[in-house]
């Protein structure tokens, strides 16, 4: 495929470095914030949202982030000409902020679809794991809003398996599967926490109180989850992508495909100051406030990147929990134990 043909795969706004919780597995809430100025103004997000259409087909998804999205001003000013353009919109939260007012919001907005943070059937541990109490009854209430209030978006749940949730995951799947205010519910696995310094493969040792301390019972898990995602629970998550996870908890190091990074810098994600990577890892490309990203897609400094991101051979989050796509589907195919003579 030549550069003029080669279209994004994936697009991530995160609009703003805010976020009112301390989780445990993201370190995001140390980042300083802006100064005033410092930040692309309403009419500069939306000249890059309509250069960007240019590049994708009709309906392409785009995930509005942070910190928490809903926290920025004009988000849902953003996400309504998103809509417009002809794009899918979906906005990731920790549901804090979404009281009545914010869903009625999100409603005349036209969001597609939230995203909604929930580690936990049990409010202790998901307040735990979030830093600040009452975080689970805010999520709680927001499904509540938003069925009422924004009945077109659709609902879905995020949760991270890690040490903390091994337990519980199973009862919140239960808890989704007979909501009907919860569409979908969506498995990530623990990765270094966002803002933790350089890329490594020895995190887990710094960061021993996430990584699950059983194998054996994190991997008897995901075969649950396959199990259950193949008789019509609302996991989302495709059966390979679970088997994936299987492989990553048992060698976090071993790569989950086997030629290339399947982002292939075809990731196109934007930071609060409006500067814009093809891989979270790599260099800056440009800044929306004063390049245009019909001209960044195709330039010299973007295909160095795509070369770099090919020689990648590192199990990045995005790669495992955002843009997993099998390139060879024998790569987790569950092994059969031989039989024996005797």
């Amino acid at each position: 495929m030549s550069e003029m043909d080669l279209k994004p795969m994936f697009c991530c706004i995160a609009a703003t470095d805010f976020c009112m919780l301390r989780c445990k597995m993201c370190n995001k809430w140390h980042e300083p914030q802006p100064k005033p100025g410092e930040t692309p103004s309403i009419e500069e997000w939306k000249r890059f949202i309509a250069q960007f259409r240019e590049l994708v087909d009709e309906g392409f998804e785009m995930d509005f982030g942070g910190g928490e999205a809903l926290s920025m001003p004009g988000l849902l000013e953003l996400v309504k000409y998103a809509k417009e353009q002809g794009f899918r919109t979906t906005v990731a939260s920790n549901g804090y902020l979404i009281n009545e007012d914010m869903a009625k919001r999100i409603g005349d907005a036209g969001l597609d679809a939230v995203s909604l943070s929930l580690d936990s059937h049990l409010a202790a541990t998901h307040d735990k794991m979030r830093g600040i109490p009452g975080v689970y009854d805010r999520v709680m209430g927001a499904l509540d809003n938003l069925t009422k209030y924004a009945p077109k978006t659709q609902k879905g749940l995020c949760s991270i398996i890690m040490n903390e949730s091994v337990n519980d995951i199973p009862e919140l799947v239960r808890f989704a599967d007979g909501d009907p205010r919860v569409n979908w519910i969506y498995f990530m696995v623990i990765v270094q926490p966002n803002y933790s310094g350089p890329f490594t493969d020895e995190w887990q040792k710094e960061n021993v109180f996430l990584w699950p301390e059983n194998k054996v019972k994190v991997t008897t898990l995901l075969d649950e989850l396959i199990r259950l995602r193949q008789n019509g629970s609302k996991i989302s998550n495709r059966v390979e992508h679970l088997r994936a996870y299987k492989a990553y908890f048992n060698d976090p190091k071993k790569l989950v495909n086997k030629v290339k990074c399947i982002v292939g810098g075809r990731a196109i994600s934007v930071n609060a100051y409006g500067f814009i990577q093809l891989c979270l890892f790599k260099d800056f490309i440009g800044n929306i406030r004063q390049d245009d990203i019909r001209t960044l897609w195709r330039s010299q400094d973007a295909d160095l990147i795509r070369k770099k991101v090919d020689a990648c051979k590192s199990n990045c989050h995005l790669l495992l929990n955002c843009c997993y796509v099998e390139d060879d589907p024998m790569l987790y195919k569950e092994e059969t134990v031989p039989k024996t003579n005797g």
